[in-house]
């Protein structure tokens, strides 16, 4: 085998992979990527026995043929390739030769009929929607925890995607929580389509540790296709596959996390109430995690008292609808709910202290997040 590729084009395919290759299996085989150089294609496929990715991309092949080598280095490698050509070839006893001009690598690679191979999936019905709305969707859902060994509840390991109609539009749901917490966005595309074909569920569970993945295929304008096929899914993109394992499960019904009878709220603007939990998180600790909030009609005054580290209190002028009340919170948690909104100004939907707070965006009208308070 013999090719030459773009270094640009071969980093970007070799980015997405990391996340895959780089997970620990009983297969040492599963650290490396399967390259195969066919025609006047290079492709490359990474998998975890779980996730599999799949790319297609242009290159000048001189001789046919398929190689493994290590992931983690391919990208190390690469990243830092001198040249705007990156030459690869096999040579003998499976070593694989990177090289251009005066700059050599040598690498040792695996039997390249040892990797496993991706699913097989036929005739699979696809759902298309805008990939950059993809993406936010799971950027503005991408909650992590609740992903231990011994915490196997799908809905705290998954996130959960289901068919809605909205505006008497099929569109499609996604939801996320780590049991802290709460995110929920909605799609609906410009034009009617069928609804997701989800073979025949209301909706299904992707694992969240491949969200990162599927954001970087995601990512940028275009779309973005996905399937359902038994304990299957695909997202597609272009020239790029991603192909997992669902996971199984009854996702529980999260509406019930959701207050439905929230009156009392007060609007703040975001950048501001943003840069004051930055500011209060810095004497946050592992053990003292809490910001307390001191709500009244008039003034939201933040503070935190962290007996290893020192004290901070800050103050926002507020008009709120609701009796004055007290409540402690992950400042975290806020400000991942709060960095992927475009709106400036951010609706605080509260009662009290022991009622869960649920924030909306006066611009994201399809996405709001759900954080439950701590105890004080």
């Amino acid at each position: 085998m013999q090719f030459s590729i773009s270094k640009e084009i071969f980093l970007d395919g070799i980015t997405k992979v990391q996340g895959i290759a780089g997970r620990k299996t009983t297969f040492p085989i599963t650290a490396n990527v399967l390259i195969s150089a066919q025609g006047s294609t290079v492709t490359l496929v990474a998998t975890d026995l779980e996730i599999g990715f799949k790319g297609h991309y242009p290159a000048t092949v001189e001789e046919e043929g398929t190689i493994t080598i290590p992931g983690k280095k391919l990208f190390e490698i690469v990243r830092e390739f001198p040249y705007g050509i990156v030459n690869c070839r096999d040579m003998e006893n499976g070593w694989v030769n990177i090289y251009k001009d005066k700059v050599q690598y040598k690498m040792v690679g695996m039997d390249p009929n040892d990797f496993p191979q991706l699913p097989e999936v036929e005739d699979m019905e696809f759902f298309d929607l805008d990939s950059s709305m993809f993406a936010t969707m799971i950027e503005k859902t991408n909650l992590s925890g609740g992903m231990s060994s011994e915490e196997k509840r799908p809905h705290l390991i998954g996130v959960y995607l289901e068919k809605i109609v909205l505006e008497e539009k099929n569109g499609l749901r996604m939801v996320s929580t780590d049991g802290n917490r709460l995110a929920r966005v909605d799609y609906v595309p410009e034009q009617d389509m069928p609804p997701p074909a989800f073979g025949g569920a209301k909706g299904v569970i992707l694992p969240k540790k491949v969200m990162t993945e599927i954001i970087r295929v995601a990512e940028g304008d275009g779309q973005v296709r996905l399937g359902v096929q038994k304990n299957y899914f695909v997202v597609q993109k272009e020239s790029e596959t991603i192909i997992g394992r669902l996971v199984e499960g009854e996702y529980p019904d999260y509406n019930l996390v959701i207050p439905s009878d929230l009156e009392t709220f007060f609007e703040i603007e975001k950048q501001p109430f943003v840069s004051i939990l930055k500011r209060m998180s810095i004497l946050c600790s592992e053990r003292y995690r809490a910001v307390r909030f001191r709500v009244n009609s008039e003034r939201l005054e933040v503070s935190v008292n962290n007996p290893e580290l020192g004290d901070s209190n800050e103050e926002m002028p507020i008009s709120f609808n609701g009796e004055a009340f007290e409540a402690a919170f992950n400042p975290r948690f806020f400000l991942d709910a709060l960095n992927p909104m475009r709106s400036d100004i951010i609706k605080v939907n509260i009662l009290n202290a022991s009622k869960p707070c649920v924030l909306e965006g006066t611009e994201d009208p399809r996405y709001l997040s759900v954080i439950m308070p701590m105890r004080m």
